[in-house]
């Protein structure tokens, strides 16, 4: 783990009221799915604009470029689990952090 149990437990209970919210598309990559993209830096999508986040800063990609982040959004997508079935994961994790 990345943090101590109870700030894991903090960050779960958040994803999870998360993820019942409407206006939100919340999706999930369980473990030991195959990912045929998998992003070296985390970003994110703004219509045709994509904010790279690196260790030194971020960068920021329109047109083309931006494309080819949510080309890849979109197989990460595919890949996910969403509405009940990611809440149930969440579960799962608090669960097993809290030795239930």
């Amino acid at each position: 783990m990345l943090c101590p149990a109870e700030v894991q437990l903090a960050q779960l209970d958040r994803l999870l009221a998360l993820a019942g919210m409407p206006n939100l598309q919340f999706g999930i990559i369980p473990f030991g799915v195959y990912l045929p993209t998998a992003p070296q830096n985390g970003f994110i999508l703004f219509d045709d604009l994509a904010v790279v986040e690196t260790f030194i800063g971020e960068t920021m990609h329109h047109g083309d470029e931006a494309g080819a982040y949510a080309h890849a959004m979109d197989r990460l997508n595919a890949e996910a689990v969403f509405d009940e079935p990611a809440r149930q994961l969440i579960i799962r994790a608090i669960e097993s952090l809290r030795g239930v």
